[in-house]
């Protein structure tokens, strides 16, 4: 069963363009989006809560479809069924986190102010206080408690880590998991800590930049693309024992070089040299990313 599908999305934005988008998720996924700054990652996630509208005079194109609701067909019952937790607070600074559950609750079947207050006190804020008043990790932990305060299919959270401490973070990665182990909610979150990305995502959306375009550079789970990476150290002088075409990436210091290999099949056992297979290891998530769009910028 498919719970939200993106379709041939393209949105334009000033001389930006994220291109022909195209990824489907299954009930009880957690997808990680990653990307360099300015590759998308915020115009998509903005695009698929309803933030931006599919322009067709700015030639915007595509669909979205959540659990069979359309979103240009029908954007109110498609955005009832999505959750959020953004960069920038997307309430007014004004108004206390009570002012905003009292006020924005209502707009949400099934939201629960006594679970939302609960929620507050448990994350330690303050119900009271204005939103101005508040750091930026405690906007995005209030702002956690109104998303979980009201059941939804999709959450969808841009970059919500970065300003939480260690302790929370932990906090936050098992309510991610704690959302999807019903089978029926899937998660998509954003974040530049791809270490710890890793360890939570099912799959992941990698979105690159080639000038003012947005695309995918790859979709599909973080075991099938490390499957085709590996990393070499051995000396300069060895290079040239290599296959040029599996080379996409190579950083060097004082004590060795260090080499990004690539095979769509992962035959690294039969492609390079066997006095050099001792030095091959697996690349993790952040090497991979690291070498790629270095190579490309």
């Amino acid at each position: 069963m498919e719970l939200f599908r993106c379709e041939h999305l393209t949105k334009i934005i000033g001389k930006y363009r994220l291109n022909d988008i195209n990824f489907c998720l299954q009930p009880g996924t957690v997808l990680g989006l990653i990307g360099i700054n300015g590759s998308g990652k915020t115009t998509l996630l903005r695009s698929i809560i309803g933030s931006y509208r599919l322009d067709g005079t700015m030639e915007d194109r595509g669909e979205l479809i959540l659990n069979g609701s359309h979103f240009r067909s029908n954007a109110k019952e498609y955005r009832s069924q999505i959750a959020y937790v953004l960069q920038e607070s997307p309430f007014s600074k004004y108004m206390t986190p009570m002012e905003i559950g009292e006020t924005y609750g209502p707009y949400y079947e099934g939201f629960a102010l006594d679970k939302f207050r609960n929620l507050l006190k448990e994350y330690e804020l303050p119900e009271k206080k204005m939103l101005f008043k508040l750091s930026k990790g405690q906007l995005l932990r209030m702002q956690l408690a109104f998303a979980l305060s009201y059941p939804a299919l999709l959450y969808v959270m841009d970059e919500p880590v970065g300003n939480l401490d260690i302790e929370f973070r932990d906090i936050f990665y098992d309510t991610v998991r704690n959302l999807v182990s019903n089978e029926k909610s899937s998660v998509i979150i954003s974040s530049h800590l791809v270490t710890e990305l890793e360890h939570i995502a099912d799959n992941l959306l990698w979105l690159g930049r080639t000038e003012d375009t947005g695309y995918i550079r790859y979709g599909g789970t973080i075991d099938q693309l490390k499957d085709c990476f590996r990393i070499l150290s051995i000396p300069e002088e060895k290079k040239n024992e290599l296959p040029k075409e599996m080379i996409m990436g190579e950083h060097h210091n004082m004590t060795h070089n260090e080499f990004l290999l690539y095979d769509r099949g992962g035959d690294f056992g039969t492609r390079i040299p066997e006095e050099l297979r001792p030095a091959l290891r697996y690349a993790d998530l952040q090497e991979i990313m690291y070498f790629i769009e270095k190579k490309a910028s």
